[in-house]
């Protein structure tokens, strides 16, 4: 009986452990989870540092001393809509400007 009774006790310790190692708070299936959570992070996180640099790269562009003139009208341009008076502009259909 004691035999019995040892031997249902480490059967109950071990499926106890087994059921926590896979399906636990720090089990096999959270850790899962937490892998592909850090890959879409890790994605996000370099997106971000690229456009971290390329405003880096836009400041020194309009740091004083080391202005760039093309960058500074293609600003205007872009943000104002700035235009030269000799300038002809051509406005294309929504249709057209999608194919």
């Amino acid at each position: 009986m004691s035999n019995k009774l040892a031997a249902f006790g480490l059967s109950a310790l071990m499926l106890y452990f087994a059921f926590h190692a896979f399906a636990g708070e720090t089990g096999l299936g959270t850790w899962s989870d937490m892998q592909r959570d850090l890959a879409e992070k890790q994605a996000e996180l370099d997106a971000l540092e690229t456009e971290i640099a390329l405003l880096e790269r836009d400041i020194q562009r309009l740091t004083p001393g080391t202005v760039d003139p093309d960058f500074i009208e293609a600003l205007a341009r872009e943000k104002l809509a700035y235009v030269y008076p000799n300038e002809l502009i051509l406005l294309a259909d929504d249709r057209e400007a999608m194919q």
